[in-house]
């Protein structure tokens, strides 16, 4: 990155955070060095940081002894009068005395605002800087902070951060795409993961995996991040952060479902009993629709929530947070659920049916005629019923109406920027394919990928598509009877032509197509995450008919 775009991208990141009171962690007091490239012409742009080098220091000891009594904080001062300081450690009345002084003994001067992140990348260029556990214990507050503030500003749902032998990349994913962010060495990757860690209040296992829970600040809200970590064979690391806003509860009508699909929903969770499944791939939305179900329950209930860890909290519900990685995870999971039966709830939550263990639990307390809610990796609803059996779950209990209630499936999928969103794909071969399956009356949009300022390159947001098998309604229980025979393609043929109570049940293409054909979503992008569309899915995507009673 050249000087124009590193003041670029400073400009868009926004102005200067008021200055913070107490001793800043950062570098040494008074961090001054020349520009090996030079003084820039009055009025042009500074040398990156990047671009400094410390082989010339200069030994002003006024302006040393200025920034010692004055918090010591991350400041670095060229020989031509640029004041290089993180964004948020000077108070605007420190930023104008520094400024008066290094004019007055330079001849000029010159604040230029970088990030903790530009900070430690020029740290990390030097053979000799510092690394390890001291120096990630320093930086450790303020970058952290930094990194997850600009992942909530730009709406992203997780943090990525890969450290390998030749640099380190932080990525963010925002609307399901997977974005650069910054990048750095590895050894200033690896010291942001610790300090990671360290926010948590443990240490990272750089050698296994391990996990992490804390909570960030923003614009007075609170932000859960729950972390993970995979060791890397190019001697490296991997960790993933997810980042939830806790009060975020989307209504139910909201979400992106076809009404039908909303009612179908709806009639399932005033089943007096039963498993209900919220099923999906990762990053599908299955913990916000669980969020949105439990909220929709009457207060007069007994809800218990079992999470690893809590992502919302709602005030009708008790929560409870266990760690599954914990050694003692088995025994801690026995007495809760021990417990939980003697609370007797009218509904319990299980985050994720993960493992044998938890699916013992969904089981044994939807026998006793309790309403279950979880949630499930798999990509269709027919899936889970064989993933739920392989769990341990006999075929013959889930063929049960009273005891397999209902499955959603669901996906995210991203929304075509409404602003510069494309009426023509590039591509005239791919456009003539949609307009032909799609027809002349569809209004067809494809995403952007240069994007507008009233976007992230041409997504504007997300929404669902998805297929709901509301199995307690089917009073006849030929669905029933798939499932104990183990005729799965049959229950999908079953459910998709017939359906239960008297209306066919609408498939996730199907859903997604008259989101295609209404111009919100890109086909292109949608066939990615879903798979193809067919003849058959255009031609009944208008299924929103009520449910009839």
């Amino acid at each position: 990155m050249n000087a124009k775009e590193l003041r670029g991208l400073l400009r868009r990141l926004g102005a200067e955070i008021g200055g913070r009171g107490g001793r800043a962690p950062g570098a040494e007091a008074g961090e001054l060095i020349a520009a090996a490239a030079g003084s820039p012409a009055e009025g042009g742009e500074p040398p990156a940081l990047e671009d400094l080098d410390r082989s010339a220091l200069c030994a002003d000891a006024r302006v040393r002894n200025f920034l010692a009594t004055h918090n010591e904080p991350r400041v670095v001062v060229s020989a031509d009068g640029v004041c290089y300081a993180v964004r948020g450690e000077l108070a605007p009345r420190v930023e104008r005395g520094l400024e008066a002084l290094v004019a007055a003994r330079v001849g000029r001067a010159r604040v230029v605002h970088v990030t903790p992140l530009d900070h430690q990348r020029w740290q990390s260029r030097d053979d000799e800087a510092e690394t390890g556990e001291a120096a990630a214990a320093r930086r450790s507050n303020l970058t952290v902070q930094y990194v997850f503030e600009e992942a909530i500003a730009a709406g992203a749902s997780d943090v990525y951060l890969d450290a390998v032998d030749g640099g380190a990349t932080l990525a963010f994913r925002t609307y399901g795409f997977k974005r650069r962010f910054q990048q750095m060495s590895k050894n200033a990757g690896m010291e942001l993961a610790r300090a990671v860690w360290t926010q948590g209040g443990g240490s990272l296992n750089e050698a296994g995996t391990s996990g992490v829970s804390f909570d960030v600040y923003k614009d007075g809200k609170v932000y859960r991040v729950r972390g993970s970590s995979l060791p890397d064979a190019r001697n490296g690391l991997s960790v993933v952060c997810r980042v939830r806003d806790p009060s975020f509860v989307l209504p139910l009508a909201e979400s992106g479902y076809a009404p039908a699909q909303t009612e179908q929903i709806q009639r399932m969770c005033r089943a007096p009993g039963g498993l209900i499944m919220v099923t999906g791939e990762t990053n599908s939305g299955k913990s916000t629709t669980l969020i949105s179900l439990l909220s929709d329950l009457p207060a007069t209930q007994k809800i218990i929530s079992i999470e690893d860890p809590v992502e919302v909290y709602l005030p009708h519900v008790t929560h409870y947070e266990i760690n599954y990685q914990h050694k003692d995870a088995d025994r801690v999971f026995r007495e809760v659920m021990a417990e939980t039966v003697r609370q007797n709830p009218d509904t319990l939550a299980l985050g994720e049916i993960r493992d044998a263990r938890t699916a013992a639990a969904a089981e044994k307390m939807a026998i006793q005629g309790k309403r279950v809610f979880s949630t499930l990796h798999t990509q269709s609803c027919a899936a889970a019923i064989p993933r739920l059996a392989n769990l341990g779950v006999e075929r013959e209990l889930l063929g049960l109406g009273s005891f397999l209630a209902g499955i959603v499936n669901q996906n995210l999928v991203p929304v075509v920027c409404t602003a510069c969103g494309l009426d023509r794909h590039p591509d005239r071969r791919v456009d003539e394919r949609y307009r032909k399956l799609f027809g002349d009356d569809a209004r067809l949009r494809f995403r952007n990928p240069e994007g507008c300022p009233a976007c992230s390159a041409g997504i504007e947001g997300q929404t669902l598509v998805a297929e709901v098998y509301p199995l307690c309604l089917d009073r006849r229980g030929a669905a029933q009877e798939f499932i104990v025979e183990g005729r799965f393609a049959g229950l999908e043929r079953h459910m998709r032509e017939e359906g239960v109570a008297g209306t066919p049940c609408m498939t996730k293409h199907r859903h997604a197509a008259g989101k295609v054909a209404r111009g919100e979503i890109d086909p292109v992008e949608t066939e990615i995450i879903i798979g193809e569309f067919h003849e058959d899915d255009v031609e009944k995507s208008d299924n929103v008919v009520a449910l009839r009673v």
